[in-house]
């Protein structure tokens, strides 16, 4: 499921719930595959969330796109560790962040890539 709103998606499942923040990058990917790990093991589902940089009142040129390219990375990482059927993807837009998308899901755990990490 994908859905792009200036509001946090909300798990209407009730479901412990596994945010993770995915961009195009070898970092992110990995935090992506270690995440889906962790929804499994805490027997939650996994939010793999992107925050499009787009202006909400203009189109949405590139977004689409970027929903794909997230779309497949969730694709190849639930393959590459077998984690099937408890992902959903998310883009927001910004000036929402992905911290504020875990406090209003009540996400009990946020992965960033190590490179989103202030130092």
């Amino acid at each position: 499921m994908i859905s792009r709103t200036s509001g946090a998606p909300v798990d209407s499942a009730g479901r412990r719930l596994v945010l993770v923040d995915v961009r195009p990058s070898a970092c992110c990917y990995q935090a992506l595959l270690w995440a889906l790990r962790e929804a499994q093991e805490r027997d939650a589902d996994l939010l793999a969330v992107t925050v499009w940089p787009g202006d909400p009142s203009q189109p949405d040129e590139g977004c689409a796109e970027m929903e794909d390219a997230v779309r497949a990375m969730v694709a190849r990482a639930a393959e590459e560790t077998g984690v099937h059927g408890r992902t959903r993807v998310a883009a927001v837009t910004h000036p929402v962040t992905v911290a504020e998308v875990a406090a209003r899901t009540g996400a009990e755990l946020l992965v960033v890539g190590s490179e989103e990490v202030a130092s």
